[in-house]
């Protein structure tokens, strides 16, 4: 019986190389980095070049599925809200299958490729070659191309894969050596009189003190620091001994057997040192794991982070590297935004550094080319901006504090619109015009060089650095702190996705629904050099996001109840008899409700712009309302009461539940859209038939657009719920008013 498993590999093995024989290929489009195109191609490649890290990008297999999930366990009303899968379930429920894995895998080692790292999550594989292995099996060439001041190799053209294997596989990376991932650490000086940021310092600056003072320092909690150079672990120390923050850390090689040394590259080792260091600055109780890849060219970030998400090196990931996102290969930004998904439905939350070069991240090389930092682009990411303020002359912070958008002669924060991914639902009320792309940074906190800089220790000595690489790191030690906060508060083990929750809390802020979680940025903007960029303003804006998170406001919000909890007096009653009018009832997020006899109707109007109902407070030509489902609550409201005044609604089990307007045919976008999300959201509800009480999915923005000439808008929703008393229906239509 132990023979079996191997038996059959090698039959598939043997069956895909044979199946492959004369087979149609498919082309892999996009695979020829842009940049190899503005280079002299030489000659080619000799065939025995070494190809040490080529990454077989699978992807995931349900990724509205996943989202629907991720949502979910973010959302109160939820069932599964704080409830992350394990690896396992994530890979056989939204990955390829395992036969489809092997499939490809088989069949990459029939070609003579060597597999050198296979993936728990089956998003991609990982194979060593050579460039005449490449050309004859992708039928892709591989060629010497002459740079400014030295040779890269690259494909010649896009390479193709069988057609039994080609909807499995999105794209390939690794088969050139072009520069691809930049550290966004910012110029470092020696320190003589300057002032800068310590960890106290910024604790001051963003209001970390009330949660240091309630006992919090990030015990049982762990920050992942995603890094490729090694360190001198006398450097950390320092930093700890100077600044009174003993840091717990560790390496935690992907290959142990192959460690990295120190890359003599300009700011490598100083970006896993910054990282490091204040990473652990605010939390000293938290366990920082460096996660490093092998050495190069046999691997990069891309390894680090799969490593992090596949065996969660960190309750909070934090990311410091640049990659302009219109020069990388699109399936290179989604392979890096599938790890994210795998990681927030893993309990992780991620941050990464917007980038250092304002609007235009592909400086130097496109100075005129607005572009955003593709690593932070994905909307499972917390993308992390930088601002500036001048401290006092002895190093203080000033009180009040006021922020600028990080902008001066040694870079500026990152942000603006992503080329790659369309604008999540959670982003619809954060800018007009929802149809473009993910905008970010989504916050920001202190990035400036010069005001007020960072300390760090490097080479024994005391340094001032800065960019949005000492912000991430610096935010992910905060978010250590909010973790464990929560964990005392609930036993949950991580925040997950919190970027959903970062935007209704905002929204609720600009609205005037809550005290200010964030401090707004409203001073100068992100245009670096002259170049594009984007200004600052009230509310969110592509130059600080949010603004500046305040950690003891944000902590309390996190943990403190929402809108509509509990949720009875949001909920809108089915239809029909009173025994079945809460198998399932809408929920809508607003605080005035049209009502009868004590509960609310079925029609509900919001007028444009009005706070207590339009999600974005703005009057913008739209309304959007927070909505979802309710199945089973057990409703005691006075008009489910009898004459005794027990209640007469039951709950019972559910089988089936049926969106059925919007109906699938429209061709309404955003009409469509509004069911799209919908139907997402009910396909994270639990596995029916289910008996669970008070099962709700997780709440989505629906839009609800004014008509023509500025008449009243409408959206009419209804469901069937098929349970143990019979059918039953649940109806609700939004009417947007004119302002």
């Amino acid at each position: 019986m132990r023979r079996a498993p191997a038996l059959l590999a090698v039959g598939l093995l043997l069956a895909v190389a044979k199946s492959a024989v004369g087979e149609p290929m498919r082309p892999l489009p996009g695979t020829v980095p842009r940049a190899l195109r503005h280079l002299v191609a030489s000659e080619p490649a000799p065939a025995d070049l070494p190809l040490e890290n080529v990454t077989i990008v699978l992807g995931l297999r349900d990724r509205t599925g996943l989202d629907a999930v991720i949502a979910a366990q973010q959302d109160r009303h939820s069932a599964r809200y704080g409830r992350w899968l394990d690896l396992d379930e994530i890979a056989d429920r939204f990955g390829p299958s395992r036969s489809e894995y092997e499939r490809v895998r088989a069949w990459f080692v029939g070609q003579g490729f060597r597999v050198v790292r296979d993936s728990p999550s089956r998003v991609a594989i990982v194979v060593a070659g050579t460039a005449g292995q490449a050309g004859t099996a992708l039928a892709a060439p591989i060629w010497l191309y002459r740079g400014r001041d030295r040779m890269y190799h690259g494909p010649r053209v896009d390479p193709s894969v069988p057609e039994s294997i080609g909807r499995s596989v999105g794209g390939l990376l690794g088969l050139d050596d072009l520069p691809k991932f930049r550290p966004l650490v910012r110029p470092l000086e020696l320190v003589d009189t300057r002032t800068a940021l310590g960890p106290a310092d910024f604790a001051a600056a963003y209001s970390v003190g009330p949660l240091q003072n309630a006992g919090l320092t990030g015990a049982g909690r762990s920050i992942a620091v995603i890094a490729r150079s090694a360190f001198h672990d006398s450097d950390v120390t320092a930093f700890s001994d100077r600044f009174g923050v003993p840091i717990r850390f560790e390496r935690r090689f992907v290959d142990p057997n192959n460690p990295p040394g120190i890359r003599p590259e300009p700011g490598e080792e100083t970006e896993v040192l910054i990282d490091t260091q204040w990473s652990g600055a605010l939390a000293p109780g938290a366990q920082v794991n460096v996660v490093l890849s092998r050495p190069a060219p046999q691997g990069d970030i891309p390894e680090s982070l799969a490593d992090a998400v596949e065996f969660h090196r960190g309750d909070i990931i934090t990311l410091s590297f640049g990659l302009c996102e219109p020069s990388s290969p699109t399936i290179a930004t989604e392979l890096f935004d599938a790890f994210y998904a795998v990681g927030n439905a893993h309990g992780q939350t991620i941050l990464v550094a917007s980038g250092d070069s304002g609007g235009t991240e592909c400086l130097p090389g496109e100075p005129d080319l607005l572009a955003v930092n593709a690593l932070a682009s994905s909307p499972h990411v917390i993308a992390v901006g930088g601002t500036s303020f001048a401290l006092n002359p002895d190093g203080s912070v000033p009180s009040p504090l006021v922020e600028s958008v990080w902008n001066d002669a040694l870079g500026a924060g990152g942000g603006g619109e992503s080329v790659v991914f369309a604008r999540p639902r959670y982003q619809l009320a954060a800018l007009a015009n929802p149809a473009n792309g993910r905008v970010l940074p989504d916050v920001s906190v202190a990035a400036s060089p010069d005001n007020p800089g960072f300390f760090m220790v490097q080479d024994g000595q005391t340094r001032v650095i800065g960019g949005t690489s000492a912000s991430a790191p610096a935010l992910a030690s905060v978010l250590a702190l909010i973790t464990e906060q929560v964990a005392r508060a609930s036993g949950a083990t991580g925040l997950g996705q919190l970027l959903p929750t970062l935007y209704r809390l905002g929204s609720e802020q600009v609205r005037g629904l809550r005290a200010p979680v964030f401090r707004d940025v409203t001073i100068g903007n992100n245009a670096f050099d002259g170049h594009g960029g984007f200004p600052a303003g009230p509310g969110f804006d592509l130059a600080s996001g949010w603004g500046a998170p305040l950690a003891d406001a944000l902590a309390a919000a996190v943990t403190g109840p929402g809108r509509c909890e509990p949720e009875l007096g949001c909920l809108i009653p089915g239809q029909g008899s009173k025994r079945r009018a809460c198998t399932g009832e809408w929920l809508v997020e607003q605080d005035v409700f049209a009502a009868r006899h004590g509960l609310p109707r079925v029609r509900q109007t919001c007028r444009d712009g009005d706070p207590e109902c339009d999600v974005d407070g703005a009057a913008d030509g739209r309304c959007t309302s927070n909505v979802g489902l309710c199945l089973n609550v057990f409703d005691v409201r006075s008009a489910f009461l009898n004459r005794k005044g027990v209640p007469v609604c039951e709950p019972g089990p559910v089988r089936r539940v049926t969106l059925l307007s919007p109906g699938a045919h429209t061709r309404d976008p955003v009409v469509a859209g509004n069911r799209d999300a919908l139907q997402a959201a009910l396909g994270a509800l639990p596995t029916f038939p289910t008996s669970l009480r008070a099962a709700c999915t997780a709440t989505v923005p629906l839009e609800v657009p004014l008509g023509a000439g500025g008449r009243p808008g409408r959206l009419n929703l209804r469901v069937r719920i098929d349970g143990a008393h019979g059918p039953a229906m649940s109806r609700l239509t939004l009417v947007c008013l004119p302002p």
